[in-house]
């Protein structure tokens, strides 16, 4: 037997209470730090990145029917779209570079690129730094950002079981797959409100990165986190993608060097999120039609 609709009504209670226990952190975090680069902020984000997790689990233990709506079980697609989940971040991070530096816009302070090798020159890479051949480069990265991707993932995972364990999977189920996982990716924007507003991300055009920017970069994401929970039955591949994105991704970007306003950096990852999410709407289509 099918599982009945949860009501728009118990879906706007989940969204509500994941907002405003993650708010009012962020909020607390804000009002008792000195700022971003106080040692306690890292603590606050921590601890709001796990606060979906529990809503998420005394949503399951006052609502035992959504346990069945709960994405989350291991399956052999899970190894597969684990691989994606580190390759697609690394491609992200990667082709953000290849543009920088093709239009001289910024280098980067790790990477000198050349038709035989790679001289890696700094950053945490397991495989060591120095001048590499262009496999065991390319090994050195994806060894590098799967182990980050896992550690990462641990608190990653405290958000995505809400996102796509369980909302993805509610959203659709009420307004299709394109409405359902558009509304989710704009609600996972809106969810960090209060910390980038403040200049967490875009401390350049915290409104306009806060407003526009993310909201759009977050909804091309969700096409692919989507697909990879849709694909694997699961928000594990999701929470390791979380944890690469948080990672290698964003360990890669944050070391090219500028010679340009911030707003090319913003509308770049823009460009290149919402082009990953057109090409993961098209795997989500192929599944669909099947």
């Amino acid at each position: 037997m099918k599982p009945e609709s949860v009501s728009f009504g118990l879906i706007i209670n989940y969204c509500a209470w994941l907002f405003i226990l993650s708010w009012g952190l962020q909020i607390m975090a804000i009002i008792t730090t000195n700022g971003l680069d106080d040692p306690e902020m890292k603590w606050w984000l921590a601890v709001t990145m796990l606060s979906p997790g529990i809503v998420t689990f005394f949503y399951l233990f006052f609502n035992p029917s959504l346990k069945c709506k709960l994405q989350w079980k291991p399956s052999l697609r899970l190894i597969s779209t684990m691989f994606f989940s580190v390759l697609v971040p690394i491609a992200f991070a990667f082709i953000v570079v290849i543009i920088f530096e093709s239009f001289q816009w910024g280098t980067s302070r790790w990477f000198v690129f050349s038709i035989k090798n790679v001289i890696i020159s700094g950053g945490p890479f397991l495989l060591g730094l120095g001048s590499q051949s262009w496999v065991l480069f390319s090994l050195n990265i994806f060894t590098t950002g799967f182990v980050f991707a896992v550690a990462n993932s641990f608190l990653a995972a405290g958000e995505e079981i809400a996102w796509r364990g369980l909302l993805q999977g509610l959203l659709i189920e009420r307004l299709g797959v394109w409405k359902g996982i558009l509304l989710l990716g704009f609600l996972w924007s809106m969810w960090h409100l209060p910390i980038q507003i403040f200049g967490y991300n875009y401390p350049e055009s915290p409104v306009a990165g806060s407003l526009i920017i993310s909201p759009l970069i977050l909804i091309g994401y969700s096409f692919f986190m989507g697909w990879l929970t849709i694909y694997s039955k699961s928000f594990i591949p999701a929470a390791m993608a979380h944890g690469a994105g948080n990672g290698i991704q964003e360990g890669i970007i944050s070391q090219i060097d500028l010679v340009t306003p911030e707003l090319y950096m913003y509308l770049i990852r823009l460009l290149t999120s919402l082009t990953i999410g057109l090409i993961f709407m098209y795997f989500i289509q192929r599944i669909k039609s099947k």
